[in-house]
């Protein structure tokens, strides 16, 4: 039996998926979701407190939650149900070591459900005496992931579109970062009780993330500028993404890369790799 026997919220997901993916053992995960994907061991709905029971039946000393809500009208009430839930049922249950992967958005002061159910669940885990680690990735991405995926089908037809201005600036996170550095907290036992922003240390703005895309594929689009208005209207019929998150565009979003460097020895992998990968 594995030492390292781990729970995962929203194994089905995109992060989840990658995390199965990529992650061989000793680590064993155990997933959990409350859409069927393939990687669960267990339904279970993080907002139903009885659904939680399901969980024991089954050992784990540690958790990866990445189970989240980010387009319905209630992203702050389901999160906040959900992280509540969850946190109770494991301060009870008692583990080693959780890892909540947060976003880049709780580092800003945009006012947003997003921001604030992602805030909050950061400080229901500051206060459960779990051992923890906190990632606040900004963009995550990989070349199968569903925005970059839909940028490439406009691509394709001539075109990309740029939401505002495009000069504000991020610090893309490939999804391989992310999961070698949960692999490497659940292995080393290394939950510091600190939260770490990670990305790519480049920092190029949204312009310029198009721009490296459309080269590494072999595309040269017009680029579409589209306004914040029309593209929170459109959002809000697709149901892709929280149209609130519209308010968050004109913001830098640069992660602070020295805590995790000097914690973990992180070495990103830069835009211009990682869409490649």
């Amino acid at each position: 039996m594995s030492d390292f026997r781990t729970l995962v919220t929203g194994c089905n997901g995109y992060a989840g998926r990658h995390l199965f993916k990529q992650t061989d053992s000793p680590i064993e995960l155990i997933g959990i979701d409350m859409n069927s994907g393939g990687d669960e061991s267990e339904a279970i709905d993080l907002r139903e407190r009885e659904d939680l029971k399901k969980l024991d039946q089954y050992d784990f000393e540690y958790v990866v939650h990445l189970a989240w809500d980010q387009t319905s009208k209630d992203i702050y009430k389901n999160n906040l149900k959900a992280s509540n839930n969850l946190i109770d049922y494991l301060k009870i249950r008692g583990i080693d070591g959780i890892i909540f992967v947060s976003s880049s958005y709780a580092s800003t002061a945009t006012d947003i459900q997003y921001t604030e159910s992602k805030i909050y669940a950061e400080n229901l885990i500051f206060d459960a005496h779990i051992p923890f680690v906190i990632f606040r990735p900004d963009s995550l991405y990989s070349i199968d992931e569903e925005k970059i995926k839909e940028q490439l089908s406009y691509m394709k037809m001539g075109f990309s579109i740029s939401i505002g201005k495009g000069e504000s600036l991020r610090s893309p996170t490939h999804i391989s970062d992310l999961v070698a550095l949960i692999n490497q907290v659940i292995t080393t036992g290394q939950f510091t009780n600190k939260v770490y922003d990670i990305g790519s240390s480049g920092n190029p703005s949204q312009a310029k993330m198009l721009e490296i895309l459309a080269s590494a594929n072999g595309f040269s689009p017009l680029t579409i500028k589209l306004p914040t208005a029309i593209a929170r209207l459109l959002l809000s019929i697709t149901n892709k993404v929280d149209p609130e998150q519209t308010k968050t565009i004109d913001i830098d979003r640069v992660a602070d890369l020295e805590r995790v460097i000097e914690d973990f020895g992180f070495a990103p992998i830069e835009y211009e790799d990682g869409i490649r990968m």
